[in-house]
């Protein structure tokens, strides 16, 4: 099979994945809340427009609907025009108490599924760096003509140990131009080397022309109890982003049109990140599950 197929393939069973879990998880939400309320639940739909396959079992009917783009959960006497005999087992004859969970228990579902994922990967293994090689070596550059070469790890820079791509990154951008020690090991021979950055014309960063790869990756596990505590700090930290992020958006500071994706948008990006690793697509499930 070609690789190109294959990749479609891939990110095609990666977004409907995402997106069922998505779904199925937020519908669950209103339909165990309304059901533990007394709200009679008429359908338990995952998809629009007309059934594929369905099945009642008891009360509620149960659907795969050909649009997969979705979901809902018809409950009984959740419309105003709507004909109710049993008020009791009706949406809107509940008290404002009883219906608000039910309209909040869909995003709140979301919310914990998000934290459960997070926590889920830190049982499993972060990877984490633990050196930083370098890659490709551009001609003409200050790496180039500093006689740093492929495979070189860095060890530290201006005698700061250093572990992860981000580091070495910001020292190097934040460091306004000014001479850099960089200390590496090749193949075994620990040599020091002085760098000047020179800043990019086109992105007016401080660069030394050089790609920067992981050396050595650990993979980082976590007690239930740990991982469940970088659930929910990560899904605060992503929640707080979003916000921030639609302050801009109302205030015009990110053009509406570059801020929002739809599901060809959010399949490409699956796509994009199944190419990293299926540990990424579920950091990316879980962000879009929050959002």
């Amino acid at each position: 099979m070609q690789p190109a197929i294959t990749a479609f393939l891939s990110t095609v069973m990666y977004f409907a994945i995402v997106l069922g879990a998505l779904i199925v998880v937020h519908e669950f939400g209103h339909f165990i809340v309304a059901k533990k309320s007394g709200v009679r639940v008429e359908r338990f739909s995952i998809g629009f427009g007309p059934a594929l396959w369905s099945r009642k079992w008891r009360e509620t009917e149960y659907r795969l609907a050909l649009v997969p783009l979705g979901g809902y959960v018809k409950m009984y006497g959740e419309h105003l025009d709507e004909s109710v005999d049993d008020s009791q087992g009706s949406f809107l004859h509940q008290s404002v108490w009883k219906r608000i969970p039910i309209v909040a228990a869909g995003p709140g579902f979301n919310l914990f599924f998000a934290i459960l994922l997070i926590a889920f990967i830190h049982m499993i293994g972060v990877p984490v760096e633990r050196s930083v090689r370098l890659g490709r070596v551009v001609d003409g550059s200050v790496a180039a003509a500093a006689g740093l070469q492929a495979d070189d790890t860095i060890l530290a820079l201006d005698g700061r140990p250093v572990q992860r791509i981000d580091e070495v990154k910001t020292y190097i951008t934040s460091g306004a131009g000014h001479s850099i020690q960089m200390r590496l090991n090749r193949t075994g021979q620990i040599l020091t080397v002085p760098l000047t950055p020179q800043k990019d014309a086109n992105s007016q960063e401080w660069r030394i022309g050089v790609e920067l790869r992981p050396g050595e990756i650990d993979m980082q596990r976590s007690d239930p109890v740990t991982a469940l505590q970088q659930g929910f700090i990560w899904t605060w930290r992503i929640t707080t982003l979003t916000i921030a992020g639609f302050g801009k958006i109302i205030s015009g500071a990110i053009p509406l049109k570059e801020s929002l994706a739809g599901p060809l948008g959010i399949a490409r990006e699956i796509g994009r990140q199944a190419d990293q690793g299926w540990r990424n697509v579920v950091f990316f499930a879980a962000g879009i599950s929050i959002i």
